[in-house]
């Protein structure tokens, strides 16, 4: 029997068809993302050296401004709303000041306190002034320290005393870095039970483990956010990095479920210098099937939007 579809129905029929399209070729509308990891850089940083190469082998940006506008397209591209952006301090204002949509959360990237001549009462005047909304990253693990050495005391006081949010670098870092640019970097310090006495000492610090305790503290950091539940994580660089990694993190946001921790999981790129990464990151979680839509929606959203208090803050 012949049906002659009506002009409303033909609509709906069309429209059900390319919805399926969408979804089956992937191309599906991303929900709102916040990305708790992005770094920023001078040209100084890139120097006159030949970009980095991934694992893959795909070459980094080539100067600051390249990397920033292919960022920025990323974050337009994949519906980001709001990035902790870290790097030096005039890298981050320029990202700032090329930010008519408010994405940028001013972070600042240190590995020892003595970075950028900075003083206690320097910092304190650079959080007044907005300068700087999240502690971060910090990376003690870099210069041979953690953050609970009692270098790093003055500040994490005036984080508290502000309210500003600490990102703080656990896991180790890049293979063979210790043999040329941090020679002082050990893997036992990038364990994130180093910072409990700062959870214990600040109790009202908003703080989040960048990384999830690596490949090597996985464990740790559940049992930490367990004991403390003021603390959250990001899973940055572990989601694109290489496959090893993907791993862990994936073994990783298993076990958070199931120790029902999963709330306090943000998503992070932790691009560097290859922007490309933040859609491979966010491809990546979305094809993990023991994550139900509800999970995914607090991990690239609800989790750091509510540890970012954006309801009062933006």
């Amino acid at each position: 029997m012949l049906v002659i579809l009506t002009k409303s129905k033909q609509m709906k029929k069309t429209t059900l068809t390319l919805l399926f399209l969408a979804i089956i070729t992937g191309t599906f509308a991303q929900t709102k993302v916040i990305d708790m990891h992005v770094h920023s850089y001078s040209n100084t940083d890139f120097g006159e050296r030949e970009p980095a190469t991934d694992h893959y082998g795909v070459k980094g940006a080539t100067d600051a401004q390249s990397h920033r506008l292919e960022t920025v397209a990323a974050f337009k591209k994949l519906n980001i709303v709001k990035a902790a952006v870290s790097g030096n301090l005039d890298s981050v204002e320029e990202w700032a000041k090329n930010d008519p949509e408010n994405i940028v959360i001013k972070g600042i990237l240190m590995f020892s306190p003595d970075d950028y001549g900075m003083t206690v009462q320097k910092f304190e005047q650079l959080v007044k002034d907005k300068k700087i909304e999240i502690f971060g990253e910090v990376a003690p693990y870099y210069s041979g320290g953690t953050l609970s050495d009692s270098i790093w005391q003055p500040y994490l006081k005036i984080c508290e005393q502000y309210d500003i949010p600490v990102a703080v670098h656990t896991g180790g870092g890049d293979p063979g870095g210790t043999y040329s640019w941090s020679p002082k970097a050990r893997l036992s310090l990038g364990d994130p039970y180093h910072i409990e006495d700062v959870l214990v000492n600040y109790p009202k610090l908003r703080m989040y483990l960048m990384h999830a305790g690596g490949e090597d503290w996985p464990e740790h950091a559940i049992r930490l956010m367990a004991y403390y539940p003021q603390l959250y994580t990001d899973i940055a660089v572990l989601l694109w990095v290489e496959p090893n990694t993907q791993r862990y993190v994936t073994n990783f946001l298993q076990d958070i479920k199931h120790a029902g921790y999963l709330d306090r999981v943000m998503f992070g790129s932790d691009q560097m210098i290859w922007p490309y990464a933040i859609e491979k990151s966010i491809d990546f979680l979305n094809s993990l099937d023991f994550l139900t839509e509800e999970d995914k929606e607090g991990i690239f959203y609800g989790n750091a939007a509510r540890f970012l208090k954006l309801e009062t803050r933006y």
